[in-house]
């Protein structure tokens, strides 16, 4: 690399230019204070925010008005290669905002830019009104044309030929209808749970078996304070794998699963051809088995994160109780024309609600309340969002017993990188990263009897229907 590492958390700033919509060039390397990027496997886009402190009146000259071009080309050294360099001075990103724009004595302006990808403001003002055909995965490549992408697409194969009739909508949204519906050609099981993101290495259209499946991108852990210092000799390695901080997010919300669909749900499916129906039962338990999980992808047995525990003395679980319900209509027959040419052949695959909604909405779910936590470490632009990391975190207690295990029996092993904060300060000089960590399924099996009842009332409520009672004064 450029720079060899001296210390965890250096980086360096090549270049850093703002193209007003006047077309003059700002070199703004010197007036940076401060900068955040941001990648997140939920979002269509990279993002991120300068904090600008003007003392020359550049912004005078050429007014920064929020339609600027922000050429940036940042490095952080690490232990792999160049291709680790966050460089979008060819792929630029463009300022949507100015905000918090204030005078801070001495003719310094200081004020905060906010920035995205090329391609998320190209899809603002770009529509689609037509019949799209081919495979999802086909449709997703055409979008990432329609906005003039030119980065790396990671494009996951989708199964069956399908149709979608896009009223006049957005690229990103006709992405969004895809991969509600798309199932993976790749996976054993038709993983339906695609997710469209970018990152620092391009877009990314791909089932989070696929991301689970992925090799360990670094391992971290919350070592003892001194621990990374051997005879005076700073070990970069196990610096860059320390977490600095952690913060235990909360990791179930029973009510929320209950509400969602993530323990159990009901499918109604509408023939609107043939005028019948079908009804699907997703159970997350009967179903666990059947799916793979990031545990299983990396050598360790798959155990669910929630508790099948029999909550009513005839065994019912919490997945038995299917309180969401989906209806969805489809129109499928001999001479259906949705999914038929004129001349009576089917090249469209049929739609298949049922492998798709029902499963998907559970595991989506799951990324927002399933098992989650936050940590900060030194900053490594080699860390994406969407890589899988290992973690150890020390289980809090004051004696370790075989009961009672040296590292958090849940908040270890193998973890998604759900999203990822790159902070760079300028005044420290440091990188640091703040990532959201997220694992749907444990390597143990949680404890506990199987026949742990809910508690049933000893009495039935009273009902009081007379006015007299509440209302004397009516």
């Amino acid at each position: 690399m450029a720079d060899e590492i001296k210390e965890v958390g250096d980086f360096r700033l090549a270049e850093a230019r703002i193209i007003t919509s006047s077309g003059t060039e700002i070199n703004v390397k010197q007036n940076i204070v401060g900068l955040n990027l941001f990648e997140d496997c939920q979002r269509n886009a990279v993002s991120g925010e300068v904090l600008i402190q003007d003392s020359g009146g550049f912004a005078g000259l050429a007014p920064i008005i929020g339609q600027e071009y922000f050429l940036l080309k940042i490095q952080t050294p690490s232990l792999k290669s160049e291709e680790d360099i966050i460089d979008y001075t060819k792929n630029v990103f463009i300022i949507n905002s100015v905000q918090n724009r204030e005078e801070s004595g001495n003719n310094v302006s200081v004020y905060l830019l906010t920035f995205t990808t090329s391609e998320l403001v190209k899809n603002q003002r770009t529509r689609v009104n037509e019949s799209l055909n081919g495979t999802y995965s086909d449709i997703v490549e055409d979008m990432l044309k329609r906005v003039n992408c030119q980065k790396q697409i990671f494009v996951e194969p989708t199964n069956g030929v399908k149709r979608i009739v896009a009223p006049n909508i957005s690229p990103f949204d006709v992405i969004s209808m895809a991969l509600k519906q798309s199932t993976s050609s790749l996976s054993e099981n038709l993983s339906p749970s695609y997710m469209f993101y970018e990152t620092f290495k391009g877009y990314h259209f791909r089932t989070l078996a696929s991301m689970y499946a992925q090799p360990v991108a670094q391992k971290y852990t919350s070592y003892v304070s001194g621990s990374q210092v051997n005879k005076g000799i700073v070990n970069i390695e196990t610096q860059l794998g320390a977490v600095l901080a952690y913060e235990i997010v909360e990791n179930s919300n029973s009510l929320f699963n209950f509400t969602t669909g993530v323990y159990a749900s009901k499918l109604i499916v509408h023939n609107i051809y043939s005028k019948s129906f079908n009804e699907y039962q997703y159970n997350y338990f009967d179903h666990f088995s059947k799916e793979r999980h990031i545990t299983s992808y990396h050598g360790k047995k798959q155990f669910p994160i929630f508790s099948d525990v029999s909550i009513e003395k005839d065994g019912s679980r919490s997945s038995d109780f299917p309180s969401r319900t989906f209806l969805t209509s489809i129109s499928q027959g001999e001479t259906d024309t949705n999914n038929t040419t004129v001349d009576g052949t089917e090249p469209f695959a049929a739609p298949d609600p049922q492998n798709s909604i029902q499963e998907r909405v559970s595991t989506m779910n799951q990324l927002d309340k399933g098992l989650l936590l936050n940590i900060v470490t030194h900053g490594n632009t080699s860390i994406n969002a969407g890589d899988v990391v290992i973690l150890d975190i020390p289980h809090v207690a004051s004696v370790k017993t075989a009961d009672n295990p040296k590292n958090d029996r849940f908040y270890q092993g193998v973890f998604l990188v759900k999203r990822i904060k790159h902070e760079f300060d300028f005044a420290s000089k440091k990188h640091t990263s703040l990532m959201t960590l997220v694992k749907d399924s444990l390597a143990k099996e949680l404890d506990g009897p199987k026949d742990l009842y809910e508690p049933k009332p000893e009495k039935n409520a009273s009902v009081f229907r007379n006015k007299e009672t509440f209302y004397p004064q009516l």
